[in-house]
C-alpha cells in the first residue's frame, strides 16, 4: 500500500508538471501568435510615416521656393546665373531632405520592431515562469497595440529639422546685399542732391556746420 501511494503520488506529480510544461509551450505560442498580421502593420506604419515625411518637405519646399522667388525679385536677379543657383541649391537640399526622411522612416521601423521584440521577450519570460499570466496573446496584444501607439506620437516637424536651411542663408544674403545697394543707391542720390560725391556725404555735413554763412 505504501509503494502504491508513492507511485500514485509521484504519477500525480508528473501528470501536474507535465500539464503545467504544456500550458507554458501553449502561452508561447498564443504570444508569437500575437504577432502573425504585425509584418502588414510595419508596413502600413511605414506608409504613413512617409506620407506625413513627404508632407512635411513639401510644406518645407514650397516656404523655402517662395522665399527664394522674391529675395532673387528684390535683388533684381531673376533669370540670371543666380537664379540658376539658386535653384540648383533648393534642388540639392530637397534631394538631401528625401534621403534624410528615409532615414528617419527607416529608424522609426526599427524602433517599433525593437521594442515589440521586448514585448515578446517579456511575456516569454513571464509565461515559462509558469505563473498564471491570463490570456497570453491578450496581454501581448495589448503591449503591441501601446508600442505602435507610442511610435505614432513621432514628431515628424521635429525630427527632420530645417531642411531647406542653405537656400534660407542664400535668400538672406541676397536680401542683405540688395538692402545694402539700396542704401548706396539712396546715398548716391542725397550726394548728388547736394552736389557732392557719394563718398564724402560724412564731410558734407562736417563743412556745412563750420561755415553756415557759405550757403547763402
Amino acid at each position: 500500500m505504501c509503494f502504491g501511494g508513492t507511485g500514485n503520488a509521484a504519477a500525480a506529480a508528473q501528470a501536474q508538471e507535465a500539464q503545467r510544461a504544456a500550458q507554458i509551450a501553449q502561452n508561447v505560442t498564443n504570444i508569437n501568435s500575437a504577432f502573425a498580421n504585425r509584418g502588414a502593420q510595419y508596413d502600413q506604419y511605414k506608409d504613413a510615416l512617409q506620407g506625413q515625411y513627404q508632407t512635411e518637405l513639401t510644406r518645407q519646399q514650397g516656404i523655402a521656393a517662395r522665399n527664394n522667388k522674391f529675395a532673387l525679385a528684390r535683388s533684381g536677379l531673376t533669370g540670371g546665373s543666380a537664379a540658376v543657383d539658386a535653384g540648383k541649391l533648393l534642388s540639392q537640399d530637397m534631394q538631401r531632405g528625401t534621403i534624410n526622411a528615409q532615414q528617419q522612416v527607416q529608424g522609426s521601423v526599427a524602433k517599433l520592431q525593437a521594442a515589440d521584440e521586448a514585448t515578446r521577450q517579456q511575456e516569454i519570460s513571464l509565461a515559462q515562469g509558469g505563473g498564471d499570466i491570463g490570456d497570453a496573446a491578450i496581454q501581448t496584444a495589448n503591449g503591441l497595440r501601446a508600442n505602435i501607439g507610442n511610435a505614432q506620437t513621432n514628431n515628424v516637424t521635429q525630427s527632420l529639422g530645417n531642411v531647406f536651411g542653405d537656400v534660407a542663408t542664400n535668400y538672406t544674403n541676397m536680401n542683405t546685399a540688395a538692402a545694402l545697394r539700396r542704401g548706396v543707391y539712396a546715398g548716391s542720390a542725397r550726394a548728388a542732391l547736394y552736389g557732392a560725391p557719394a563718398g564724402s556725404l560724412g564731410s558734407l555735413g562736417g563743412s556745412g556746420a563750420s561755415t553756415p554763412g557759405s550757403l547763402g
